[in-house]
């Protein structure tokens, strides 16, 4: 594995350096050791003498996440190298030398790297290969599973669909991942009866969206069959399975036509949503459906409905303000997040402007919805939610903490953010490193 990745190692490691010039600061010294007393100490001097700066913090994020990876081991060191999924690339060189291990924490990270599109799958099948024999017993499945989501070349087609069968249900998911990587026709039988018979919730829903990528007159029929043995999750599942380009066509459409004009609650608004997102024939029947759904379905449908009606029509404007005035408060957040999200020029300014009044009432509060419209506000640059969220970085809930600090950083407020770097808790340390590094 240092073999092949030693041309992104190597890039790392200039990165690495390239930093080490400018953030010698006791913060990142202590970051990258995981000394985070002395972080927290460290981070409040530099803010309170204004010595902290965006690019100050993310090369504090970056020593942080590194040495996290370095430092993990299993078994907990394995979830904790899994949060850093949505950061692999600013990472990529702490992943690799991580990678090139030999224990599961090694395999995780060869993993994110692999999905990420990091690594070279055949060097990934030949690293867990090479070792496996070092490897103690309960770590074969998580090798497996590595190898296994690399089988996407056209000869790895014989043992990506015996995997599918793995007596573990982690290497049975690797392989249908794989199977929507590999787009191979001869997966079609497998992905089905995967999506009928695994015991696995997950593999099922997996194996779903692989017969839907890989399309087809077949698989469109076989999910309409399977259809009436799912439960309402796994017809979701199908629904935007039908929508995928290659089933659309191939008879797709006239089963969400089907769908939208048969079903209800979210299975017929998943299936509306396809159609409004392919547009051309009945999309106009599939507004319908989510107009209906909006006003008269049960809360949960309603907001699904919500979110999914196409704000360019003028009939869902309309209907949006309507449901302003709902008794039913998730309801009406569901509309102001909306119209809060909406691009420019989509929603009128006032409405815009009402929305963002009616959320920041509701976000100078603390429930549950308080810290939801926070995030919302955050998302949409409304930066007079940023003193809520520097409070709520105090707040003893691990969820208000982390999701103050991506508001702050989403807002452009990544300084006010920092002190999270030290938090006590390494899910929030690392989310929010994460989060500055993605916004690099």
């Amino acid at each position: 594995m240092v073999r092949v990745l030693s041309g992104s190692i190597l890039a790392g490691l200039l990165s690495l350096a390239a930093v080490a010039g400018c953030a010698s600061s006791a913060s990142v010294r202590a970051a990258e050791a995981g000394r985070f007393d002395e972080l927290r100490r460290a981070l409040s001097d530099e803010l309170r003498r204004g010595a902290l700066d965006s690019d100050d913090a993310r090369a504090i994020a970056r020593a942080l996440a590194a040495g996290e990876i370095a430092r993990a081991t299993p078994p907990s060191g394995v979830d904790r190298v899994r949060e850093l999924r949505t950061c692999a690339r600013p990472l990529e060189e702490a992943l690799a030398e991580r990678a090139a291990g030999t224990d599961a924490v090694a395999t995780a990270a060869a993993m994110i790297l692999l999905e990420a599109g990091l690594i070279d799958p055949e060097s990934v099948k030949r690293h867990a290969r090479e070792a496996a024999p070092g490897r103690d017993p309960g770590s074969d499945a998580a090798l497996r599973a590595l190898e296994t989501r690399a089988l996407v070349a056209a000869e790895d087609g014989a043992l990506r669909r015996a995997r599918m069968l793995d007596g573990d249900q982690d290497v049975r998911v690797a392989a249908l991942r794989a199977a929507i990587t590999a787009a191979d026709p001869s997966d079609r039988a497998a992905v089905l009866e995967a999506a009928r018979l695994d015991p696995h919730p997950l593999a099922r829903t997996v194996a779903i969206r692989a017969a839907g990528a890989l399309g087809g007159r077949e698989v469109v029929l076989a999910l309409r069959d399977l259809w009436v043995l799912s439960d309402e999750p796994g017809r979701e599942a199908i629904a935007e399975a039908w929508a995928a380009p290659r089933a659309l066509d191939a008879g797709g459409r006239a089963q969400l036509l089907w769908a939208i004009s048969t079903q209800r609650g979210a299975p017929a608004i998943a299936a509306a949503r396809g159609l409004v997102r392919a547009g051309g024939d009945g999309a106009g029947e599939a507004i319908a459906v989510l107009l209906d759904a909006l006003r008269t379905s049960q809360s949960r449908d309603r907001v699904y409905a919500i979110r999914s009606a196409p704000l360019e029509d003028p009939a869902v404007r309309a209907a949006l303000i309507e449901a302003q005035s709902d008794p039913d408060e998730a309801v009406v957040f569901a509309v102001h997040a909306r119209h809060v999200d909406a691009p420019p020029g989509v929603v009128a300014a006032r409405e815009r402007a009402a929305a963002v009044a009616w959320l920041m009432k509701l976000a100078s509060g603390s429930s549950t919805r308080a810290v939801l419209a926070r995030g919302v506000l955050a998302r949409a640059g409304v930066r007079a939610a940023a003193p809520l969220l520097e409070r709520d970085l105090r707040s003893r809930e691990i969820p208000v903490r982390e999701a103050a600090g991506t508001g702050l950083v989403e807002l452009g407020e990544i300084p006010r953010a920092a002190p999270l770097l030290a938090d006590a808790d390494p899910q929030v340390r690392l989310t929010l490193a994460c989060a500055i590094l993605g916004a690099s």
